[in-house]
């Protein structure tokens, strides 16, 4: 190619100025598919790992391994260690798959609270890139603005296993079902009924559902057909139950995937919308910041507003005969989910936290349906970023005021609290005493305490032999302890039933403070 005079180059100059030039950069990068996709996924695994450091003090906490659930885990681990089986042998209220996979991790580590939150970070990270990809998926600001910013009250941060295993799985088989591939959701959500055995059926019945009603549509309802397309689900169930039941036995494996115990702790306890799951709206001395500082308005109105939204586009299309919109049937399982959960299976007030994600990945796909959608979906993104204060702000106060201390196990705890137990520690820790919650894991964690014979002395989960024979042991001892942790309560006088009225009988109460009470028998 030739020069024209006075051409120095053989392109065409083009003048731009710096704000133009900055414009075309970001555009050209916006408008770039897979680096956008991965912009979304590293933000989300930053926003986690942030979030982590944010809420440690609230995670490595004393009064949660000591006092509280997750201490269970480790107690469950001590027994098994020494024989015991879960479900038949002691209490356990869910699926074996979580505890196969703890049992495999405290095999390469220490069981400790340290090794027991790395356990639940695979999880964690497996949902992040889950809803990540889904959030891509979504094609929509608007989308991806709500998942990033309800992230923090989504994410099962630091949980147990059973409640990070199953988020996990649900979330990688909505992933799959957004793009198409039912039958490989389908076995997720096998996995997620040897996980925990309750939202993994509602997901597998409507995935079955549409897995019939769409070869039906094509007319490919042969049985070799149906049998390929449940083969992922089939093979995955018949593996797992063969693994399980080879390690727990049979018997603790069918008892484990039918949610017997559960339903008997949620009736013993009162949980669901007839009992204390209504103080989720009103409790005593709550004031009106509750509702702007915390997830409960944004909850409220998603709920309203997806299954406004889905109801409305679905009648829509039926009525004038027109085709719903490519993501509906996401949208629509994600309703339906979100309908069982409040309806069949929600319990406790804080029960929202189990499958919030799913609300949220449903209003999310809603975003690219109309501008109308979208507008609402970002007004949701400000109710969402309100409800994060009250996280931000409790784990802000805890790095200021928890401390660290050797008589804790190194976990965080309230200075107040640490000087009760320091005085309960000087008074018992010489008299083998005897300690009494309903599924802590202080008899694993000090070694002056006697050793644990159960893990979970939960109303409706525990069976009746561990529960005579810790009422056995505290009638016995001379010395019992008794967390009163204001957030906890009183283990013996919030039980349900009569089983522990009178294991105090001959006892003096030598100490009393706002977090423990101390009895001894005999002349002290």
């Amino acid at each position: 190619m030739s020069r024209k005079p006075g051409e120095t180059s053989v392109f065409p100059r083009t003048e731009l100025t710096a704000a133009q030039n900055s414009r075309s950069f970001v555009k050209l990068f916006a408008n770039s598919k897979p680096f956008l996709a991965w912009f979304v996924i590293a933000l989300l695994i930053t926003e986690l790992c942030g979030l982590y450091l944010l809420e440690w003090p609230l995670l490595f906490n004393f009064n949660k391994f000591a006092f509280w659930d997750w201490g269970g885990y480790l107690v469950a681990h001590y027994l098994v260690q020494r024989g015991a089986t879960p479900v038949t042998g002691f209490g356990w209220q869910y699926g074996l798959l979580p505890l196969l996979l703890q049992e495999l991790w405290f095999r390469s580590v220490n069981a400790s609270p340290a090794s027991f939150l790395m356990l639940s970070f695979p999880c964690a990270l497996l949902f992040t890139v889950a809803v990540a990809r889904f959030a891509n998926l979504v094609n929509k600001t608007a989308g991806r603005a709500l998942l990033l910013l309800s992230f923090p009250f989504i994410l099962a941060l630091g949980a147990d296993l059973p409640h990070a295993l199953e988020p996990a799985l649900l979330s990688a088989g909505l992933l799959l079902q957004a793009r198409g591939k039912r039958e490989q959701a389908l076995a997720l959500a096998t996995a997620a009924c040897f996980t925990k055995p309750v939202m993994g059926y509602l997901y597998g019945l409507v995935l079955l559902v549409f897995v019939i009603v769409d070869r039906r549509r094509q007319d490919k309802l042969a049985i070799a057909g149906l049998v390929r397309a449940f083969l992922p689900a089939i093979c995955t169930g018949l593996g797992l139950a063969l693994l399980l039941g080879i390690t727990f036995g049979w018997i603790a494996l069918v008892r484990s995937l039918i949610p017997l115990a559960g339903a008997q702790g949620y009736r013993v306890l009162h949980y669901g919308w007839s009992g204390i799951a209504r103080e989720l709206f009103y409790f005593p001395g709550m004031r009106p910041a509750y509702y702007i500082g915390t997830p409960v308005t944004f909850l409220l109105c998603a709920t309203f507003y997806l299954i406004s939204a889905t109801a409305l586009t679905g009648w829509r299309s039926l009525q004038n005969g027109r085709q719903a919109p490519a993501n509906y049937e996401i949208v629509l399982t994600c309703a339906l989910l979100h309908v069982g959960f409040l309806v069949c299976f929600y319990g406790a007030p804080a029960s929202w936290t189990y499958y919030a994600y799913i609300l949220v990945m449903g209003v999310a796909a809603t975003a690219a349906w109309t501008l109308a959608n979208r507008r609402l979906v970002w007004g949701l993104c400000i109710l969402a970023a309100c409800g994060n204060y009250g996280i931000f702000k409790s784990s802000i106060v805890a790095w200021k005021t928890m401390t660290q201390s050797s008589a804790t196990a190194g976990l965080f705890v309230a200075p107040a609290e640490l000087v009760e137990w320091n005085r309960v520690t000087a008074i018992v820790k010489d008299e083998n005493p005897a300690i009494f919650t309903w599924d802590g894991g202080a008899e694993v964690l000090f070694p002056w305490l006697r050793k644990p014979v159960e893990a979970f002395i939960v109303p409706g989960v525990a069976t009746g032999s561990e529960i005579q024979q810790k009422v056995q042991e505290l009638r016995s001892a001379e010395v019992i302890v008794i967390p009163t942790i204001p957030e906890l309560g009183n283990p013996v006088t919030n039980w349900p039933g009569a089983e522990f009225q009178g294991v105090f009988a001959n006892a003096t109460r030598i100490f009393k403070g706002d977090y423990f009470e101390v009895y001894a028998r005999g002349n002290r």
